[in-house]
């Protein structure tokens, strides 16, 4: 091989490089922007510090909570956000308590500081919906902690089930065939 044809060959390997290299930086640049603009406008200067990640607290309950993204704020505060794709645009009183019991989790687990707030995301089931933010006001510890109790009470058979604040609720229990509600 001549010296000419090796240095074509490698001066053609480094711009096949290069290519490869700024196509993955743009898609990466994309996907940054992307998030970036998914976020609720309150959130657009703060950082995003954990993503799909898990944490676990063993006092003064056991919980392990997966957080959809967390953002630091200049403060240093964090806020939650969790994602959810459904056709009723609002957030649930079960988004309030996921959120709770995260909030609770990081905490727990790395001391920081989170904020009583967060975000509820809602998309709608189709491709070209963008998600909608829902400030949410989160329960406190205490009110966290006296949720987890009555859940273990009551799977232990030492409480009893209230029937739901609303009807809609009902709809959607699993629970439904077997209940003895006055009113379905």
């Amino acid at each position: 091989m001549s010296a000419l044809a090796w240095g074509v060959g490698s001066a053609t390997a480094v711009v096949c490089f290069a290519l490869v290299m700024a196509w993955r930086r743009s898609l990466e640049t994309n996907a940054a922007r992307a998030e970036r603009a998914s976020r609720p406008a309150a959130l657009r200067n703060a950082e995003l510090v954990y993503m799909e990640r898990l944490f676990r607290i063993s006092t003064p309950v056991g919980l392990v909570a997966k957080l959809d993204r967390a953002y630091r704020m200049p403060s240093g505060l964090l806020v939650l956000v969790e994602f959810k794709t459904r056709w009723s645009n609002q957030p649930f009183l079960s988004d309030v308590i996921q959120l709770s019991a995260q909030r609770m989790a990081v905490m727990g687990q790395t001391g920081q500081s989170v904020a009583s707030y967060g975000y509820v995301m809602v998309k709608a089931p189709t491709r070209r919906a963008l998600p909608i933010p829902h400030l949410v006001k989160l329960m406190t510890d205490e009110q966290v902690v006296a949720l987890v109790r009555r859940r273990e009470d009551f799977l232990a058979g030492q409480v009893l089930p209230r029937w739901p604040l609303s009807r809609k609720t009902c709809l959607t229990c699993a629970f439904r065939a077997q209940c003895d509600y006055p009113h379905l």
